[in-house]
């Protein structure tokens, strides 16, 4: 009380203007608590940090070298330059006794043969060093490269690369023999010839800043935003205004006082918003895996003990006080909770902690491990009575959600290796272990990265459904205000595996997979956490690294404005970076609960976001109210733990009832209507499109990284090709296909071959049909109007069969014999290319310029596909064939089959296994019977 009323007396003696309003507030008993005074202490960094709206410029990104932070990552990055380089004013000349380089660690070879360079006025600059060539570090091993330069006389010193390349140290140190134990660089301005994409504005926090004026004016934003909206914040409005006079001529003690004080009053006017009209939070305690990684921030065996669910009472007091609601659950990990509409049930997932699970070298024989450590649904009253598990097995299941319908929606990895997903294949589940599905790009036994896809569930624990039979994983869910279920999906679908998690919606039954937002945008990474605002037709997400458990800036988005590009969102805090496009922000946010526009509940970090490879801090996280003007109000905090997923406890509206419109499980199909393909196929001339391709994709069934390797890339999908069906004149087309069942299509030419791909997944509900305008089409845009679709005056087309060795797909047995036939008596190696079945893929792969093999991966690369692209029509092979090579010309059939396998991007196989390869052929027999029907 003491130390407090000294901070108090000392802002009175400032100002003869405040002495009235601070006497009146020092005769108050209660002063504020220890928890938040730390917290406003923390925020100070928070406050000091600059808008990082914006482009970035050179001098903005160098300062990372020369702030002090040695971490082993890149302190600055530029392009791709000639003769690249990055170098500090030491603000005079002065004798460089040593200059000291911290390397970033995870590309040090870059920097091998680095120079340093001198110069007096940053003009004529001279080589004092030139690097033999070995690879140094710093952070990691404590080794820098030191270079000890005898005390040359400098003002700038250069860090440069001889050849082309791009730049990128952790840290570089300069140090003079007038003072040769001060690092001379530290706070200077830095600058480098460019910058690049991941380039970022770095802060300078110095030690004694208080950030008065800043917290003043974001203060007093948000009491003007309150008191436009009939909050009477005049007084605090007015005192605010008083402080920032004062503090001009404030010394170092008398600031921090003034910055208390203006925490004090913010923090008054912030919890005066009639928003926050609930006096209970609930929330819950936990540690993040140590596993940090988007897919496995999930999984039980990484997790670790602690926490659990806990209810905040009475936060508008002085004193709120925290409940315990699970205390009679062993030790274990809770994970993101729900509350029910009424406010009186809450939904979480739990785990019990096995220690010895993380070092298990075989997490892949299920059946070994325990299966209360797996994750499971569970329900419980408000106060924490009548608990009841839902779910049960050897299966991660959480993010249970409340469904407009009575229901419950949840993430499993129960989806399993199953072809077909529906009610039987989330049947087979209750009564023995199945075997999971996993990621194409990563994982082994130890770390099997187990793919986990969206189920409901009746509040019962009874009638388990799969919603998704979607091949990769599945994030986040929430309900939005219309009632469909919005979530985050990994949509790599022959393309690079790093940018794709964005933004989709779903009907509650599974009906109607579509896109919000995102899929061809490349940054930020993920699209987690996506909520609906009340009042709005925005959306808030937590924008997210890839290589990283969830947190980052917090985002609205807009996805009236654009299915894709950034100018759809908008960075709501703008002072933390996307993470790992943009760098690895020093603190970040996640669990957002919007209750507008400008104001959410959220958790907030202190601390940096960890990447692969390191496992972030048990304690980093906090439950705060945050607001678009910038202020941030502890709500809670565990000086141990973390907290997380705050959610008002109060009743909320009931989205309505959508879907729900699903046949009986015995039905095993749907239909697909398509009114006119040429919407969104630019450059495609009407009536060039004759058919569509159907192309189913099975899970992958093992949890080895790209094993097997069965196409050029690695982490190819698997792939099997249903068939084909009509499209009209008119570009309609109308046609059944199986339900439960993920797969794309491509538009197909009078001679097969393919004029635009999918690079997503879609899928069907038994007895559903699905529509859409066209290929690609605009997601703003209505459809144009027209007579009826032609397509549609008939039943729906069944579907063709492809030809042999498309389903499954297999290279031997598809396009080997047209090799044997044609070319083999030719070409059996020596000076000739052998196409015998031993060596004939790679042959095919490698040849020409630039050969299949360069046309996929370029391709992969980019990530979309250009309409009238036909790898088939690109190929050197094909463009050989077409000149009468040896007199040979290809029939109708045989140009199908190569078609078929080039346009699917020239796999050698379509399954991860011999079984799986024997469930296609006999899901194959069954729809060919269907097909007579």
């Amino acid at each position: 009380m003491r130390k407090y009323m000294r901070w108090i007396l000392s802002a009175m003696s400032l100002s003869g203007v405040l002495l009235i309003g601070v006497a009146v507030y020092a005769r108050r008993v209660d002063t504020p608590a220890p928890e938040l005074i730390r917290d406003w202490n923390t925020q100070c960094a928070r406050l000091l940090a600059p808008n990082q709206e914006g482009p970035v410029s050179t001098s903005q990104d160098a300062a990372g070298a020369c702030d002090g932070i040695k971490d082993g990552r890149y302190g600055f990055h530029t392009g791709l330059d000639d003769h690249p380089w990055w170098h500090v004013d030491l603000g005079s000349v002065m004798p460089i006794h040593q200059v000291v380089i911290y390397n970033r660690c995870d590309a040090a070879d870059r920097t091998r043969n680095l120079h340093i360079l001198l110069s007096n006025d940053g003009i004529t600059w001279r080589t004092v060093y030139r690097h033999d060539g070995s690879i140094f570090y710093g952070a990691t091993d404590g080794k820098p490269l030191i270079i000890k330069l005898a005390d040359l006389p400098g003002r700038f010193v250069r860090v440069q690369l001889p050849d082309s390349g791009y730049m990128h140290l952790d840290e570089v140190e300069v140090y003079s023999s007038e003072n040769p134990e001060v690092n001379r660089a530290i706070g200077c301005k830095a600058d480098e010839c460019s910058v690049s994409q991941w380039s970022t504005i770095k802060s300078k926090i110095q030690t004694g800043q208080w950030p008065v004026e800043e917290a003043v004016r974001r203060g007093i934003k948000l009491g003007k935003y309150l008191q436009a909206h009939g909050v009477n914040s005049a007084g605090d409005l007015a005192e605010l205004v008083q402080i920032d006079r004062a503090v001009i001529s404030a010394s170092s003690d008398a600031r921090r006082d003034l910055y208390y004080r203006t925490s004090e009053i913010v923090r008054k006017i912030a919890l005066s918003n009639p928003l926050v009209n609930f006096d209970s939070v609930l929330f819950v305690k936990r540690a993040p895996g140590t596993f940090s990684h988007m897919s496995d921030q999930n999984y039980s065996w990484w997790s670790r003990a602690g926490g659990g669910i806990y209810a905040l009472q009475g936060i508008h007091s002085s004193k709120p006080t925290v409940r315990y609601l699970t205390a009679s659950f062993p030790a274990g990990s809770f994970l993101s909770p729900d509350l029910s509409y009424d406010g009186k049930k809450v939904v979480f997932a739990y785990c019990r902690y096995h220690p010895e699970l993380s070092n298990t070298a075989n997490k892949v024989d299920k059946d070994k491990l325990p299966e209360d450590g797996f994750y499971h649904i569970y329900e419980m009253n408000i106060d924490g009575s009548a608990v009841k598990q839902l779910t049960r097995g050897r299966y991660d299941d959480f993010d249970g959600r409340y469904l407009p319908n009575g229901k419950l929606a949840f993430l499993s990895t129960r989806r399993g290796q199953e072809i077909q997903c529906g009610v039987q294949s989330a049947r087979a589940t209750l009564t023995s272990t199945q075997p999971d599905s996993y990621v194409r790009c990563g994982g082994d036994a130890w770390r099997p990265v187990a793919v986990y896809t969206l189920h409901t569930i009746d509040r019962s624990g009874e009638n388990m459904l799969c919603i998704s039979p979607f091949e990769s994983f599945e994030w986040t869910p929430s309900v939005a205000a219309d009632g469909r279920i919005l979530y985050a999906r990994w949509d790599y679908v022959d393309r690079n595996n790093m940018p794709f998690m964005k933004l989709w919606s779903v009907n509650p039954d599974g009906t109607n997979p579509r896109i919000v937002w995102g899929n061809y945008t490349v940054n930020p990474y993920s699209v987690f956490e996506a909520r609906s605002i009340p009042g709005s037709s925005r959306l808030m997400f937590t924008a997210s690294a890839h290589h990283s458990i969830t947190g980052g800036p917090l985002c609205l988005l807009d996805p009236n404005r654009s299915a894709d590009g950034i100018e759809a969102i908008t960075r709501w805090t703008p002072e933390v970076c996307y993470p790992e496009t943009d760098g690895w922000p020093s603190n970040y946010y996640n669990d957002p609960w919007p209750l507008s526009e400008q104001f959410t509940l959220c958790s907030w970090s202190n601390k940096p976001l960890v990447g692969q490879g390191g496992t972030n801090p048990p304690d980093a996280m906090g439950i705060y109210l945050a607001d678009s003007f910038g202020n941030l109000q502890l709500l809670y905090r565990d000086p141990t733990i973390s907290s997380m997923y705050p959610i008002p406890i109060r009743a909320r509206s009931i989205p309505p009832v959508v879907g729900n419109s699903l046949a009986k499980a015995s039905t095993q199909e749907g239909s697909l209507f398509l009114q006119d393909i040429y919407a969104g196929l630019t450059g495609v001339t009407r009536g060039a499109v004759k058919r569509l391709r159907i192309v189913g994709m099975p899970p992958k069934t093992q949890p080895w990284m790209n094993t097997p390797n069965i196409g050029v890339t690695e982490d190819d999908p698997g792939k099997y090709i249903l068939g084909t069906v009509p499209v009209e004149k008119d570009g309609s087309a109308h046609f059944k296909v199986p339900s439960g069942v993920s797969f794309f299509f491509q538009a197909l030419d009078k001679d097969g071959f393919a004029l635009q791909t999918m690079r997503s997944l879609t899928s069907v509900q038994p007895g559903q049909t699905l529509s859409c305008i066209g290929c690609h089409e605009g997601r703003t845009t209505s459809p144009p109007l027209r007579s009826r679709a032609v397509a549609l005056n008939r039943k729906p087309s069944r579907i063709t069969l492809g030809p042999d060795g498309s389903w499954p797909l297999r290279f031997d047995r598809l396009v080997q014999p047209i090799l044997d036939t044609r070319c083999v008596s030719c070409h059996i190696g020596g000076k000739t290319p052998d196409l015998r079945s031993a060596k004939s893929w790679q042959e095919l792969m490698n040849y020409g310029k630039p050969s299949l093999r360069e046309t996929i991966r370029n391709a992969y690369a980019r990530g979309t596909s250009t309409p009238g692209e036909s790898l088939m029509r690109q190929s050197a092979v094909m463009k050989l064939m077409n000149t009468g090579h040896h007199g040979i010309k290809l029939n109708s059939v045989e140009l199908e089959r190569i078609a078929t396998w080039m346009d699917t991007y020239g796999q050698k196989q379509g399954a991860f296994s011999s079984e799986q390869e024997t469930r296609l052929i006999q899901m194959k027999s069954l729809w060919a019977n269907l097909l007579t029907r």
